[in-house]
Order: C-alpha cells, then sequence, then structure tokens
C-alpha cells in the first residue's frame, strides 16, 4: 500500500469517529461516541482524557461526594470491581477516592504552544476563522449578504480562496502564511499529503493527531458528519468532512513553517514524550472510573429490580379486553403520564410504542421545496406523505411568511436598519409588554407557523394514492403487531404522539420527537390512524386473519410534554364513537395531566403545591421568553423496559425508564423483538449516552450556557456567544439547576427485556452495531426472566443472576 493511500485511509478513518449533528429544525440527540463504538468503554476514556483531554468519566470527587452523602455504598463500588475483574476492598477504595487524580500527557497542538501572554491567542483565532469561514459557507438564509460560492469548488478550494483574502490575517502576524497559501495547491488530496510531510509527526502519533485537530474543532466536524450521514442513506457520497480536516492540518503545516525555533523544538519533545508515554496509570484509573460508574448502575438497578418483583396481577386475565387503549411514545416523559392516566382511569391500557408508530415516512407540506423525515434518524423513510387543503388557506400562510421575512429582512437591511428603531420602535411596545409578561402564545411549531388554529384543522396529511394496498396491509399489520394488538383490540385506541410549546428557544426541536427526527409525532399518529381506519384496509387485515372489529376507532393525539395536556386531533366525530366514553375518555386526560404536572414540579419549581398555580406555572415556562428550562426534557434517563405492561403498571419509575411494550407470546418469530433491540433500544442508548456526555463534559461534548447561545447560519447550530465553534450536545441548564444542582445522573443505559436468553443472542450476533454496544459495555443488557429476577449478559451466552 503506497503512502498516500495510506494517508487517505487513516484520514477518512478519522473522520469516521466524529458523530453528527442535526440542525436545529430537526435536532435530536447523538451518542457522542457512535464512530468509537468498536472500543470498549473504559479504553475510550483512556485514550481521549490521553489525546483530545475530553473526560468520559465522571471525577472521582464526583463519586467521593456520593459516597459521603449516602448515595452509593462502598460494597457497591467493591462489587462493581469484582465484576469487571479489579480487586481492592472497602478501605481500598475508600483511599482511592480520597486522592488526587493525576491529569495525563495529552497531545499538544502547535497553536497553543504559539500563544503568548498579552497578545491575541493564535489557537483561538485559527478556530474563529475557521468557524466564520464555515457559518457563512453553510448558512440557509440567516445572512442578508451571502458568500460568493463557485459550485465547481469544495469546501477547502472555498476556504482556500477565502482566506486568500482575509485581511485578518496581518493584525496576528500571520500576513506570510499567504504567500505560502498561494503556492498550495487547491486539491484537498494533494493539501493532506503536503500537510502531513510538512508537520512530519512519528508514526505512532499521526492518527491521534489527526483526531486531536479535528476535535479542535469538533462542532463543524459534526455539522460536517451529519452532511456525510445524510449523503450515505442516499446512497450517495459526500467530501466536506475531509476537506475541513484538510483546512485543520493545513493550518498546522503553516503555522509549523512560521513557528519559531524554540516553539518547535517544544512541540517536537512534548509529541516525542506523549509517544513514548507510559500509558498503563491512565488505562488503569479509566477501568477504575469504570467500576465507579458502574457501582452507581447497580445502586440505581437495585431500586429498580426491587419493583419488577413484585407481582402484580396480569390485568388481561382479570378483565379481558379494556374499554380504551392508549398507545404512547416510549420517550421517559410518557412513562409519568401513563402512570396517572391509569389510576384515573382504571379500564385504560396504555402501550409504548416508538413514536413513529411504524410509519417509516417523509412529509412533505405544500409550497415546501423538499420533504423533511419522520422516522428514526437511523433509518431511510419509505412513505412519501403530503399535506392536503384548501389552496386558499395554503396560499394565506405562504403571504404572511413572505411578509414576515420581508419585515426582518427591513429590520436588519443595511438602508434602513438605523432608522427602523426611530421609525417603528413604538409599535413594539406592545410585543414587549407581551413577551415579558409571558401573555403571547408559544411559538408555534413548523407545520402551524402562519395559520390560525381553525385554519391548521382544515389541512390533512394523506398517504400518497401510489401506495398499493398490500403495501398499506404490510404497513397495517406492522404496526398492529408493534403495538402487540394481535391480540385484543378495544373498542377506542388512542395513537399519542408528543411534541413541546416553548418559546425564544432554539434547540426546541430537541424536546419534541426523537423517533421522528426531531419533529412533533402528530404528522405519524395522523396517517396511521387514518390508515388503520380505512374501511379497505380493515377488510384486507380480516381476509389476513387479523380479528378487527368494524366497531373500532383509531383517534390521534398529541401529549404537549412541556404542559402536559393531551389534545385528541381528529376523528371525533365519528358516529361509531360512544359519546358517553369519549367523555369519560378526556376527563382522564385532563385529570392525568394535572396529576402529572404537580409530579413535575416537584421538580421545577419545590415550592409550588397548589394545582392551579402549577398549571399555571408549566403554561407560563412555555410562553416566557427568558425561562432557560421550559421543561427537564429526559434528564435523569436511564432504563430502557421491553416487557409486558402488566410488569410496570402501577410502578413509580420517576420518570426515568423509556417503556416498550413487548409480549413474547405474541411474536413466535421474535420479529418484533429485533425490532426493537436494533432501533428503538439504539434510539434509547443515543439519548442516554448524549445526556451522559454533556454531563460528564460539558465544555467538549455539551453546549455551555443557554443565556449565552446565538444562532448561527439559520438552523446549522449555535454558539456560545459570538464566535468560536459550532456547540453540540446539551446546554447546562438541561442539566442542572442552581437550587438543586445536577438532575441528570450520569449512569450508562440498563436495557432490561422480558424475552428467551437464545433469541437476544442471535440478534445480538446478527447486528453487529448493537452487538459492539452491548460486548464493549455502551450499555447493559439484562434478561427479566418470569419471577421478576434479573440475569445481566456478560458475553455470548454468558447470562449472570443480578
Amino acid at each position: 500500500m503506497t503512502i498516500e493511500i495510506q494517508a487517505t485511509t487513516l484520514c477518512e478513518q478519522v473522520a469516521r469517529r466524529i458523530a453528527p449533528l442535526w440542525p436545529l429544525d430537526s435536532y435530536v440527540a447523538v451518542n457522542p461516541y457512535w464512530g468509537f463504538a468498536d472500543r470498549s468503554f473504559a479504553e475510550l476514556a483512556a485514550y481521549l482524557q490521553g489525546t483530545v483531554g475530553e473526560r468520559v468519566i465522571m471525577d472521582r470527587r464526583w463519586y467521593a461526594e456520593q459516597v459521603s452523602s449516602g448515595k452509593l455504598s462502598l460494597a457497591d463500588i467493591v462489587r462493581a470491581a469484582e465484576d469487571l475483574g479489579l480487586g481492592g476492598d472497602e478501605e481500598d477504595w475508600q483511599a482511592y477516592l480520597q486522592t488526587e487524580a493525576e491529569s495525563p500527557m495529552r497531545l499538544p497542538l502547535l497553536p497553543e504552544l504559539m500563544n503568548r501572554q498579552g497578545h491575541a491567542s493564535i489557537s483561538q483565532y485559527v478556530l474563529e476563522q475557521i468557524s466564520h469561514f464555515l457559518a457563512a459557507y453553510y448558512d440557509r438564509g440567516q445572512a442578508l449578504w451571502s458568500l460568493p460560492k463557485d459550485p465547481s469548488q469544495g469546501l477547502f478550494a472555498a476556504w482556500r480562496q477565502y482566506t486568500l483574502h482575509d485581511r485578518s490575517l496581518g493584525p496576528m502576524g500571520l500576513r506570510p502564511l499567504r504567500r505560502q497559501l498561494l503556492a498550495l495547491s487547491g486539491d484537498a488530496t494533494a493539501a493532506r499529503r503536503w500537510a502531513l510531510a510538512t508537520l512530519e509527526l512519528p508514526e505512532a502519533a499521526v492518527e491521534a493527531y489527526l483526531l486531536v485537530l479535528l476535535k479542535s474543532i469538533g462542532g463543524w466536524a459534526s455539522w460536517c458528519r451529519y452532511l456525510l450521514w445524510q449523503a450515505e442513506l442516499e446512497g450517495k457520497s459526500q467530501g466536506d468532512l475531509l476537506d475541513l480536516l484538510s483546512i485543520r492540518m493545513v493550518w498546522e503545516a503553516l503555522l509549523r513553517q512560521h513557528a519559531k525555533a524554540a516553539v518547535l523544538d517544544s512541540w517536537r519533545r512534548q509529541v516525542r514524550g506523549w509517544v513514548f508515554d507510559d500509558k498503563r496509570a491512565e488505562q488503569e484509573d479509566a477501568r477504575r472510573g469504570e467500576v465507579l460508574l458502574r457501582a452507581s448502575e447497580i445502586a440505581y438497578r437495585r431500586q429498580l429490580a426491587a419493583s419488577l418483583r413484585r407481582q402484580p396481577s396480569r390485568r388481561s386475565q382479570a378483565k379481558g379486553t379494556p374499554r380504551v387503549q392508549a398507545a404512547f411514545c416510549i420517550d421517559v416523559r410518557s412513562e409519568v403520564y401513563r402512570r396517572h392516566l391509569e389510576s384515573v382511569f382504571g379500564d385504560c391500557e396504555t402501550i409504548g410504542f416508538a413514536g413513529f408508530f411504524g410509519v417509516l415516512l417523509e412529509y412533505q407540506r405544500q409550497g415546501d421545496r423538499v420533504a423533511r423525515p419522520q422516522a428514526p434518524v437511523l433509518l431511510r423513510p419509505q412513505v412519501h406523505v403530503e399535506e392536503t387543503g384548501p389552496k386558499e388557506i395554503v396560499e394565506r400562510r405562504f403571504r404572511r411568511l413572505r411578509r414576515g421575512a420581508e419585515w426582518k429582512h427591513f429590520k436588519l437591511s443595511a438602508a434602513s436598519c438605523f432608522s427602523f428603531v426611530e421609525t417603528a420602535g413604538l409599535s413594539y411596545v406592545g410585543k414587549l409588554l407581551a413577551d415579558s409578561l409571558g401573555w403571547h402564545l408559544p411559538s408555534p411549531p413548523p407545520d402551524a407557523a402562519g395559520l390560525a388554529a381553525a385554519e391548521r384543522a382544515q389541512l390533512h396529511c394523506v398517504l400518497p394514492a401510489s401506495l398499493g394496498m398490500e403495501q398499506r396491509l404490510q404497513m397495517a399489520a406492522s404496526i398492529l403487531t408493534g403495538l402487540g394488538l394481535n391480540r385484543g383490540m378495544a373498542k377506542l385506541v388512542l395513537l399519542v404522539g408528543h411534541g413541546s410549546s416553548t418559546t425564544n428557544n432554539p434547540h426546541r426541536a430537541g424536546l419534541d420527537c426523537g423517533a421522528c427526527a426531531g419533529q412533533t409525532g402528530e404528522v405519524n399518529a395522523r396517517a396511521a390512524a387514518d390508515l388503520l381506519n380505512d374501511p379497505a384496509v380493515r377488510e384486507g387485515l380480516r381476509a389476513q386473519g387479523w380479528e378487527i372489529d368494524s366497531s373500532v376507532v383509531f383517534l390521534p393525539a398529541l401529549h404537549d410534554t412541556t404542559t402536559d395536556a393531551v389534545e385528541i386531533l381528529a376523528g371525533l366525530d365519528d358516529p361509531r364513537l360512544d359519546p358517553g366514553l369519549v367523555q369519560e375518555l378526556q376527563e382522564a386526560l385532563r385529570e392525568a395531566a394535572n396529576r402529572t404536572r404537580l409530579e413535575r414540579v416537584l421538580r421545577l419549581e419545590p415550592e409550588l403545591r397548589d394545582p392551579v398555580a402549577v398549571a399555571q406555572n408549566l403554561l407560563q415556562r412555555g410562553r416566557d421568553w427568558s425561562q432557560v428550562r421550559p421543561e427537564w426534557a429526559l434528564a435523569g434517563n436511564a432504563a430502557f423496559i421491553a416487557a409486558p405492561r402488566w410488569r410496570t403498571r402501577g410502578r413509580n419509575l420517576a420518570g426515568r425508564a423509556f417503556l416498550h411494550d413487548y409480549d413474547a407470546t405474541k411474536d413466535p418469530d421474535f420479529a418484533v423483538l429485533k425490532l426493537i433491540l436494533t432501533a428503538p433500544l439504539v434510539v434509547a442508548n443515543w439519548i442516554n449516552l448524549q445526556y451522559y456526555a454533556s454531563t460528564v463534559d460539558n465544555q467538549r461534548q455539551g453546549c455551555g450556557n443557554k443565556v449565552l447561545h446565538n444562532v448561527v447560519g439559520g438552523t446549522l447550530g449555535v454558539l456560545e456567544g459570538n464566535g468560536g465553534d459550532l456547540r453540540v450536545g446539551l446546554s447546562e441548564q438541561s442539566l442542572r439547576d442552581s437550587a438543586s444542582g445536577l438532575q441528570h445522573e450520569p449512569l450508562r443505559l440498563s436495557a432490561l427485556v422480558e424475552a428467551p436468553i437464545e433469541a437476544m443472542d442471535r440478534i445480538i450476533a446478527e447486528a453487529p452495531a448493537l452487538r459492539q454496544l452491548v460486548d464493549n459495555r455502551w450499555l447493559s443488557l439484562l434478561q427479566i426472566r418470569a419471577d421478576g429476577s434479573l440475569l445481566e449478559r456478560r458475553g455470548a451466552g454468558d447470562w449472570v443472576a443480578v
């Protein structure tokens, strides 16, 4: 293999280590360690700490505080050490917790060593220069003056052209770099080869150094990784991520030619020192850190197991088919609402299912040029759904949106921005008061923008006529099987998607349904209900042996996770419905919402107790433009449970568990089990590890202080302040508050599944991505036995009693 091929392969390997970052209008949680899933948890913790300086495990002082407060016991630590093959008694671990951790040697970047006290930071300048260029290059309509782009140029060539005209190099004392850059080829591959040759890195340090370079602009690298992810879903390629690596490599090589001899000598010594540094101490510390993490997981799992071992009576045996069934998303916020709904409406059975309801669709509004996905980002949409409705309503929406854009342009344009305040400032007094006092409604979701409620009700989403009956029947059967409705179906079935209602919140989509690609679940619930209510589909299902009565009605609904109100979206005029049952259901939905708010507000506003004040407080949080925490979202998530509902019904899981209904007796070929383990479980793992990483190292895997966020590029992402890197992950306000401290306990996901061991082992063996997550301890997989006891998977065929 030639040196050029080796270099290209190595760069591609490094680029694949970066996790993608979805744009703000479809923001979803991402496992930041996805590119490293082939490595064990402790191995990666030591590697990232020793190269990038990125923390993967909480500081041992935090665990020492947990022991001191009684939340974690030394006995659990000793047990966790035994599980992971480490020794030590309680005294040894107590002594370890009291010692200070040594900072490992990490790879130094050249700009860091060029920084001088009292002078502008070279490393910060490099970051800002690249970030400013990328913000202009990828802008999605926010900038009034767009960056001229040559369609024939790639990202690297465009950056080179931009930098050759960049006058900020002079004040930084870097003007000579322009001449060197002018002599460099605009081809990204050639530039990478030149940069590697110029840097003269030790062979053992090349891969790690390239990773550190890409991580130094990690937010934008994640954006480019998203572009590659989307292209590969379509069977295409996308080269911007490699081009970005080329940009950062060229910057490093140019600075090497410019740096003083003393700085270069120091840099070479530190790089060589890193190569020959004994990594065993770092690896041992990472293993011990994983022991402390596992001890915390054992403590949490003990509480969870106690609930599961209690044997409730099987509802299906006691009362038969319920009068109402309500299918909710597996989101941890639904667990609280489901529990309260069942407590106030005893003849209602709730079901946990991924919020896209098995319909892998993309949705296109009238007037939009492209469709947006409404399915898990791991999967490619299979069905194209379009909006239908009166033409005049669509045109009215377009006119309103256009007027808003024109008004914004008038406010910000160079010709009118200075005179705008004097001419139109007083007209904003009412709006400023309404925003400040929370009198206005929350920001509408994208589909409702520019529409009144009555107008929105006249718009519908329909499956395409080109979708044949065979495909419709296959989809319907898949939905019913996934919901567990292949044995017993109520007369009224609710399909409840979820969304949120907030204002002045760039990360709003992150509060919506992750299984719907960062959108609300409304479109999916409507599409699934329309499909299952179709008389022709019903007839086809009965012909296939399904027992589905013509009187069964499916109704779409939406759960607002900010206010906990559940709204039935359509179908209430269906003549098959029992008016008394509908009224009883709606009253139960309202009462369940009140109880859910009361439970949730204990974390948000512990001093509130009056139910009316609670409801007003939660409603106000969604309207308040200064509110940095409209809800806690999925903070605290720690478990994924796939089991029959009777196993968890009536159990207070504190909104920490993803609940997916699964009954192995209804799944003879384990097709549903395979779907659960390879899709919803992986999505839950992504959510869990995003919260975990943002808690453990918010500087590198979180997005810092929400108060300082500025949107860049329209929907690209946020910066913290007026510059720097694109920020990834979650804000500090999403994880902790000043009064109660940390609200998300950093634990890896514990997946508890009530299914045969042999079936789970077979599915894991056939799914490489899932096998890496389980075998490398990025999540724990446990079997729930018939008596409620647990077995933990340590390897293929190796399941140990917990």
